[in-house]
């Protein structure tokens, strides 16, 4: 009996599918759950329009990045003009727009000595544009700024040092500022559902894992079945058998991707707001890379078993860390950038750009130009690694 149950034990352990959901699987969900702060709040999107570009402006703006160094607010890309920080807002790319006034905050004088003695007075209020964030955070941002402006207003900001100012309290404002230091503008846009980011995230995940581990299992087969060496010695060039196979992977992932975004929307009622067409170079770039992902995984694993267990390997990290399910602002320290840099990163981000906030394939070019580059690198390190036995 004892020397059964060792045998069942050392097969167990050499049967590498066994080993890896029983043991690197639940090690992977550990290792996220663990990474992730799911305590804190994500960071919001902001932008700032400073008009004013005055000692006082600048002071503002410096206490608004309090918040970013927080990690509440995460700084964007600033807007052209007011209407097209508007428009980012409604769309919701971002979550706040702050707008300083041309002579916000100028004095009558240049002495540093004449400027303290005499307030700096607006020339009027400042404009906070306000989406559709959680109230808490709208009301902790509000506050924030209409703080910061009131003390850049109290004083000017040559006297003004960053001891005064203080993110963590809501200390009265100070004596002599005005109490319409801030205006805030509420404007209203649709935030899609954690289901509908989720849903693209998925679209993106089944494509990564079918790519990935059909291919590396299909090649392995062959490999082991000695078909490939067989096709060598064939009238059919080999270029043509794999550009077949390529091809066929590259259309299922269309349909894989059309079947799971139609299962979430006409079931589930799932909304997509872009055009599914502009996906396509997505879908199109993001599978290619995983099937070279595939054919690496195949040159090192020697059954189909291994493959499978292989190709788990890859994807189960990637699909947490790539922000699938979560955002990767939730990660410490340099792990989001890290996780940005996956490929499967910016095919999520592209297609939820493209599905959920109607941008087009062209606008989303950062991030098809990352996914070609892998592509290129991976054809690359496939092309050197593959072998026929």
């Amino acid at each position: 009996m004892v020397a059964l149950t060792i045998s069942n034990l050392k097969m167990m352990v050499r049967n590498r599918q066994t080993t890896f959901w029983a043991l690197f699987f639940p090690l992977v969900l550990v290792v996220v759950f663990g990474l992730f702060d799911f305590t804190s709040p994500t960071s919001s999107k902001f932008a700032v329009l400073d008009d004013a570009d005055t000692p006082a402006s600048h002071l503002l703006v410096s206490y608004l990045r309090e918040l970013e160094d927080r990690g509440l607010l995460d700084e964007q890309a600033q807007p052209a003009d007011r209407d097209d920080g508007r428009r980012l807002v409604t769309s919701g790319d971002l979550d706040f727009l702050l707008m300083v006034p041309q002579g916000f905050g100028a004095g009558t004088a240049n002495d540093v000595v004449q400027l303290v003695e005499t307030p700096v007075q607006p020339a009027g209020p400042v404009t906070l544009i306000v989406g559709n964030e959680g109230e808490e955070r709208n009301q902790l941002v509000i506050g924030t700024v209409r703080q910061g402006a009131q003390a850049a207003l109290a004083k000017p900001a040559s006297s003004l040092g960053y001891e005064d100012l203080d993110t963590t309290g809501s200390p009265a404002a100070p004596a002599g500022t005005r109490p319409d230091a801030v205006i805030t503008e509420r404007v209203s846009t649709r935030q899609a559902s954690y289901f509908e980011m989720v849903l693209l995230g998925l679209v993106a995940m089944g494509i990564m894992t079918h790519a990935t581990i059909s291919i590396a299992v299909r090649v392995s087969s062959y490999r082991n079945l000695s078909i490939l060496k067989r096709m060598l010695v064939t009238p059919l060039p080999i270029w043509k058998f794999f550009a077949a196979e390529v091809t066929a992977q590259l259309l299922l992932a269309v349909v894989q991707a059309a079947v799971i975004m139609g299962v979430g929307v006409f079931v589930f009622g799932a909304k997509i707001n872009g055009n599914v067409i502009h996906m396509l170079p997505a879908v199109i770039l993001g599978s290619a890379v995983f099937l070279n992902f595939g054919f690496i995984i195949s040159a090192w694993a020697n059954t189909p078993a291994a493959a499978s267990g292989m190709g788990n390997a890859v994807t189960l990290p990637m699909m947490f860390f790539a922000g699938t399910f979560f955002s990767t602002s939730a990660l410490p320290w340099l792990l989001p950038y890290a996780a940005d840099a996956l490929p499967l990163a910016p095919m999520i981000e592209a297609l939820r750009d493209i599905g959920l906030r109607g941008a087009t394939a062209w606008e989303v070019w950062p991030q098809l130009a990352w996914l070609a580059g892998w592509v290129a690198a991976s054809a690359v390190v496939a092309v050197r690694v593959f072998r026929f036995s």
